[in-house]
């Protein structure tokens, strides 16, 4: 069992070949500021509200992400960015969660999201390399090969094969609800769409997947859960958006960026309506944001967990263990 200050090394060496890997591709690393007026109304994130004064009182939020900021700069031309940026996330604690952490997120412009793909293949086999001088990691004493391409799976493939049913034909609450009954999976009337889909993921799929160690992405997530992708050009039914799981813990979620902007307002005032319904704080809408997104061409982004990536690199259950100084003893 490593020492704290030998995971600290390990942890200053990741960060260094995680910066590298960009430089080497010829990314260009970018700051964006950490109070913002408007993060994304997302439902089941909550941002963290302060108060500042300067010449006037500003309210404002820190970031849950550097999303918006970094699509921004995506559409004033700046081509292949990436930022390793503190990030604040309300109410959430646990082995895997605290309310300040990292976020790695690096955006293509002109790019496929299956680029990032790609992209996290060969992160992973670099990091491993350059600090085990090999392509494959042990974490919690199964090794865990990197060599070979990752597993894609569909969302709606995994549906069919752990909780024996089409997401895709069930994408009305009503049907949803109706499926829960028959797989006897507990729900409550009141539960959205969203709802039902995170209770039958969580209890019938993501226990079966996560069962193999070894790294897989979870792809064409169901358009209710687009968030912020863009909806597949194969099949509206699904978003251009995946999610990357390895060592059974979820490390990285990537989008084909939505650039429409009237549909990104549409999506931002259903979330906020939805935000109200369940009395959660309003976030206004980031208009600077939206106008950006007229000049956006296709283009592709990914958050990426820092403090998991160190933990599945340093082999370690906690969060706070690959922390110089955890959140709870700042």
């Amino acid at each position: 069992m490593a020492t704290h200050k030998e995971r600290m090394l390990m942890r200053t060496k990741i960060t260094q070949t995680v910066r590298q890997f960009f430089v080497d591709q010829d990314f260009m690393e970018v700051d964006t500021p950490l109070a913002i007026f408007a993060p994304a109304p997302e439902v089941h994130i909550e941002a963290v509200s302060v108060n500042i004064q300067t010449h006037t009182h500003e309210h404002r939020f820190l970031q849950t992400s550097p999303e918006l900021a970094m699509k921004r700069l995506l559409a004033q031309g700046f081509a292949k960015i990436f930022q390793i940026a503190p990030v604040f996330r309300d109410g959430e604690t646990s082995p895997l969660h605290t309310p300040e952490f990292r976020l790695l997120e690096w955006y293509r412009r002109d790019a496929s999201w299956e680029s990032l793909m790609d992209d996290c293949e060969q992160l992973l086999r670099t990091c491993a390399e350059n600090l085990f001088g090999r392509e494959y990691i042990t974490f919690q004493h199964q090794d865990i090969d990197l060599t070979k391409s990752f597993q894609r799976i569909r969302v709606n493939d995994a549906f069919e094969e752990f909780a024996h049913f089409s997401l895709l034909e069930n994408l009305t609450t009503e049907s949803l609800m109706e499926k829960c009954e028959e797989i006897e999976v507990f729900y409550i009337p009141d539960d959205t769409w969203d709802d039902l889909y995170h209770r039958v993921f969580l209890n019938r799929v993501e226990p079966e997947l996560i069962k193999n160690n070894q790294p897989f992405f979870l792809t064409h997530y169901p358009a209710p859960l687009a968030s912020l992708a863009t909806l597949s050009g194969e099949d509206h039914r699904c978003a251009e958006r995946f999610e990357l799981y390895i060592g059974g813990i979820e490390l990285a979620n990537g989008f084909g960026e939505l650039t429409d902007p009237e549909e990104q307002r549409l999506r931002f005032e259903q979330d906020r309506r939805w935000r109200a319904e369940e009395g959660l704080q309003d976030y206004p809408i980031d208009e600077r944001f939206l106008k950006a997104l007229e000049e956006l061409p296709p283009s592709a982004g990914i958050a990426l967990g820092v403090e998991r990536l160190l933990m599945l690199l340093c082999d370690v259950q906690h969060i706070d263990e690959v922390a110089f100084i955890p959140w709870s003893e700042a």
